[in-house]
Order: C-alpha cells, then structure tokens, then sequence
C-alpha cells in the first residue's frame, strides 16, 4: 500500500496515481480506498471499494490506469479509475460521515503506528551494533 494524501495535508487536494495490471488477461481490478498511513493494510481503516471492469485481455503490466484522488474542502474523498486504452471509468465517492474514522480513532492509530515504528526499529539497531563488535569496530 502507498499513501497519495499525507494525513495534514491542506484540502482541497487532487492527486493522481498510474498503476498496472498485474495478472495476465485481468479482466477486472479492484480498487479499495484506505484511510491511514500503515505499510500493512490490515492496520489502515477500509472506506470503501470499487472496480474498474471490462478491461481488455492483455499480458500482465500492459493495461495502464490513473486512479485520482480529489478531497474537497467538506472533506468528502471522491476516487476514479480510468483506463487509459480504452477510457472505460468508474469511482466511488466518500462522504465526511460514511466510515471515516473518528480524531480519537485517528490518534489511537497513530500511536499504534509510532509504537511499531519503534519495535521495527530495535532490531536493527542490535543487528547493527553485534556487525559492529564482530567487526572489531
């Protein structure tokens, strides 16, 4: 997962993203919107999904679309797909009040996410030091 809006990002904000098909003949792509900015979707919080369907069969990575992101000044999060062979279209609209994660919730996650960052951390710093005394340095 990547984030496109940083969280604290000043709205109204468009931002567009090009990505691939990833499997031979895909047919059909499924677009979730995720609310957070984990590396792990199962720690981010799911607003919504939609497909873009009826692509042409095509060997993997040769069917392009540009998936935008517009987030207006009430807040409300609108996401469109475009393919761009052939300009088939679809997106999902996300309103300020449909899912959307509480500021409690938010700041919950947030120190989830610095916690782990932490934890992640730890390890390389032992890994770090015990190269370092082996080495002699």
């Amino acid at each position: 997962m990547s984030v496109v809006i940083p969280r604290n990002t000043v709205i109204p904000k468009k931002k567009r993203k090009k990505f691939t098909t990833f499997l031979d003949n895909q047919l059909v792509v499924s677009i979730p919107v995720y609310e957070g900015e984990s590396a792990s979707t199962k720690d981010n919080h799911l607003l919504g999904k939609f497909k873009l369907s009826g692509l042409p069969p095509a060997p993997k990575g040769a069917i392009k679309f540009e998936v935008t992101f517009d987030i207006d000044a009430n807040g409300v999060l609108k996401v469109s797909a475009k393919e761009t062979m052939t300009g088939r279209m679809n997106n999902i609209t996300i309103t300020d009040h449909s899912g959307r994660l509480r500021k409690k919730e938010i700041k919950r996650m947030e120190q989830d996410a610095e916690r782990y960052k932490e934890k992640e951390r730890e390890p390389r710093t032992t890994e770090k030091a015990t190269k370092r005394m082996k080495s002699g340095k």
